[in-house]
């Protein structure tokens, strides 16, 4: 098991486009929070005090953990594209093993990533209210819910993507997947309407945000979102088993 782990986190690390996607994401919380949601507040958005907790929750449900999930995307695809992935099975006794070692290495790398954004985005709010010269409102800050909601939301999110690239194994195929069926749900809403909330992306968001239809609490769509996840891996390990096998 351990190197079949050791080589992911090679992968994972010796990529480019880790390296660009992580500072793209990094960058796109410091343009957002610093200078569009810091630097220009002014009169009574100044007097929020949910501002910092906004914050942390607009970084993780918008484009940076996009390019996260790409990256999960990537880690899969990148040996199905290049016709790489028979070496790695063969280097391992295990197909299971492999798909643990892929698992594990995203889980690490989306925590670190969530956590990265999670607190880049108020600091960088905090230092453009400070360099405009304007003062903050105290803030109210429930950090208890707040952080297992961060590092629940991010890593849900990778996770699906990921399952997503297990599953479908072409790298355009999956990226495309990973933006269409959040929109194929935003039409389903019209039919189901309220029940939307208990769709698979709506249901991720609506762990850290409000839902954009119906009513349900964070635990609940933690519960709903792990429920879908839990099902997808379970295909998914069963497809690669048996997939391409002798």
């Amino acid at each position: 098991m351990f190197p079949a782990l050791k080589a992911e986190f090679r992968k994972l690390l010796t990529v480019r486009t880790t390296y660009g996607y992580v500072a793209a994401s990094l960058l796109f919380v410091l343009f957002f929070a610093g200078f569009i949601e810091g630097y220009h507040l002014k009169g009574v958005e100044l007097l929020n005090p949910q501002l910092l907790s906004q914050d942390v929750v607009g970084a993780l449900t918008s484009l940076p953990m996009v390019f996260g999930a790409v990256i999960a995307i990537l880690l899969v695809t990148h040996e199905y594209r290049h016709n790489t992935i028979m070496y790695t099975l063969t280097t391992s006794n295990s197909r299971t093993k492999v798909l643990a070692a892929k698992f594990i290495t995203i889980t690490v790398f989306a925590l670190l990533l969530t956590t990265a954004i999670a607190v880049l985005g108020p600091l960088a709010s905090i230092l453009g209210v400070h360099l405009h010269g304007n003062t903050l409102a105290p803030q109210i800050i429930n950090y208890h819910s707040l952080v297992w909601r961060a590092l629940l939301s991010g890593w849900t999110y990778v996770m699906m993507a990921l399952v997503l690239a297990v599953i479908i194994r072409n790298q355009i195929g999956a990226i495309v997947s990973l933006f269409i069926i959040p929109t194929i749900e935003q039409v389903l809403g019209l039919l189901v309407k309220d029940n939307m909330v208990y769709l698979p992306f709506s249901a991720q968001n609506a762990i850290l945000g409000t839902p954009f239809r119906g009513n349900i609490t964070h635990a609940h769509a933690a519960l709903v979102a792990g429920g879908y996840l839990l099902v997808a891996w379970i295909v998914a390990w069963i497809l690669f088993v048996r997939r391409d096998a002798n």
